[in-house]
């Protein structure tokens, strides 16, 4: 594992840059076998500590797990899966435009999803679509589909792309239901909340060595900030490694609402701390700020995590 953070921590900044993926970091990832199949409490660790010098493999280990749940027949596979899920209804999950019809034994999957994590270099897709008036899930091999790189401001590198599909697959590569690509969803939202609270512990790190330095840590008023952001970090983890352990749709909602709560607010302390070096293009905090914001969106927005909390009232 030492070997893979430091690989991925030396190429964090040039991915970001160009917004191209590291074939020699997906390469490594697939050895140490971060690419098969875990337990939630492990994969919740991998990803965090993965997130806090690289969040864009962290987020294409998570969109990879993600997909790995639904996955049978291709589950063994050395490689790397892609979840094919948002379109431009966005969280009305029921009006996708994707469809999936029967044909002479097989199934012909039509369909454009956007935003999709690893799309760039994923060898089997995991799609919702429509067959008749059902969403079912459906693996897809990578021939029958094309990608178009989207040039996103977060997350740069892990292949984020709009995936054009136009696919004849057997009956067998459908996988399931909705209700199994809500399942995945739920257990990988505990895996996103980890990949948030990694943010911002590097952020609380990056930020409280400055205040070192710079003697900041003398005043009292920034002192107590730091405890108050210190007592939240220790509180958010500790749920999500309880959650990690014993997953339901509300508290996995939670960790995903909370974290990303938090991390948003680490890295605009950060950038608070650091004045304007912390905004430089392509120093961490400038990274980690610009990527926090994308973490309200991923697999599901805020205001989806409160409709299920507050289905429980």
């Amino acid at each position: 594992m030492d070997e893979f953070l430091k690989l991925v921590r030396m190429r964090f900044v040039k991915m970001d840059k160009n917004n191209v993926h590291d074939r020699e970091i997906l390469n490594l990832a697939v050895k140490k076998n971060l690419t098969k199949q875990m337990d939630c409490v492990e994969l919740c660790k991998i990803v965090k500590e993965t997130a806090k010098f690289n969040p864009s493999v962290a987020l294409s280990l998570t969109a990879h797990h993600l997909a790995l749940q639904c996955l049978k027949n291709h589950a063994k596979r050395d490689c790397f899966f892609a979840f094919a899920m948002t379109e431009k209804v966005g969280s009305d999950v029921k009006s996708i435009e994707t469809l999936a019809e029967d044909r002479n034994g097989s199934y012909v999957v039509r369909g454009i999803k956007n935003f999709v994590t690893n799309a760039e270099f994923a060898e089997v897709f995991v799609v919702t679509a429509k067959r008749g008036d059902k969403v079912e899930v459906f693996a897809i091999e990578r021939d029958g589909v094309k990608t178009e790189r989207i040039n996103i401001n977060c997350f740069r590198g892990c292949g984020i792309s709009r995936v054009y599909i136009d696919a004849k697959i057997p009956k067998e590569n459908l996988l399931g239901g909705l209700r199994l690509a809500i399942s995945a969803l739920i257990k990988s939202r505990v895996v996103l909340a980890s990949l948030s609270l990694g943010i911002a512990e590097r952020c609380f790190e990056i930020a409280l060595s400055r205040a070192k330095r710079r003697g900041l840590i003398e005043n009292r008023g920034i002192r107590w900030r730091f405890a108050e952001m210190k007592a939240e970090i220790e509180i958010l983890r500790e749920f999500i490694s309880r959650t990690a352990r014993d997953t339901n749709a509300v508290n996995s909602a939670i960790c995903k609402l909370k974290a990303s709560e938090l991390a948003k607010k680490l890295a605009d302390f950060a950038v608070e701390i650091f004045g304007a070096r912390g905004l430089i293009a392509h120093t961490p905090t400038e990274i980690l700020y610009r990527y926090s914001k994308s973490l309200d969106i991923a697999e599901g927005t805020c205001e989806i995590m409160k409709e299920i909390i507050a289905s429980t009232f």
